[in-house]
């Protein structure tokens, strides 16, 4: 047997269930089993939410590294000819002369004067020929005779010297018999004392011990 009925219609549904339920109520269980899956089948899917997409995070700006500061070039020592200390012509360890120039090494006057000239803008003196005597040019006579040489000064100055490696030519016993000095009248001949401190003149000049000799007498 076959039951046509409008599944939508309600009241179809009523009486065509309840003629059924009273003639076979296994029809029934089976009939409300395909309108269920009817039912589902008609029912759409529901929407799966799709996931929401994180933004990205805006990029941040480089941030330039600091430049380091570069350290201050000291600046080398100048005397007062503005020279830098240079080892070929000035003694070691650099000292100065009592007037703020460089002291002269052992045996480099010519080039230690050129080098002053270059710095100074003076002309150097002419070395002289190899071989030929360099006429002195004659001293016109002092108006008053030189004052006296304090003999402190000139012993306080000598016994630095004498400690200095690099401050005599000469052992002293060797620049005192040279220099034609005593030992017992040294405080009080002005001559010795001008002669010794004539010789260390020469020293700071850059003369060796026979060019310092010869400068002393000749002071």
């Amino acid at each position: 047997m076959q039951i046509t009925f409008d599944p939508h219609n309600a009241q179809e549904c009523d009486e065509t269930l309840g003629f059924i339920a009273q003639a076979q109520p296994c029809v029934v269980k089976m009939w409300l089993i395909d309108y269920n899956e009817s039912q589902d089948a008609d029912t759409p899917p529901a929407q799966t939410a799709e996931p929401e997409t994180a933004s990205p995070a805006p990029e941040q700006p480089e941030t330039a590294s600091p430049t380091p500061e570069q350290p201050e070039t000291a600046q080398p020592e100048t005397d007062c000819h503005g020279m830098t200390h240079d080892d070929a012509i000035h003694s070691t360890p650099a000292s100065k002369n009592a007037d703020g120039s460089w002291r002269a090494k052992r045996g480099q006057k010519e080039a230690y004067e050129a080098a002053i000239a270059a710095a100074t803008g003076k002309d150097a003196p002419a070395p002289a020929p190899q071989g030929m005597p360099v006429p002195q040019p004659a001293s016109a006579a002092p108006a008053t005779p030189p004052a006296p040489i304090d003999y402190k000064t000139m012993a306080e100055r000598f016994m630095a010297k004498m400690a200095d490696p690099d401050g005599l030519p000469a052992e002293y016993e060797a620049i005192y018999t040279a220099l034609s000095i005593g030992y017992d009248d040294l405080e009080t001949n002005q001559t010795s004392i001008a002669r010794l401190s004539a010789y260390m003149d020469a020293v700071d000049n850059g003369d060796d011990h026979d060019g310092c000799v010869r400068h002393a007498m000749s002071a």
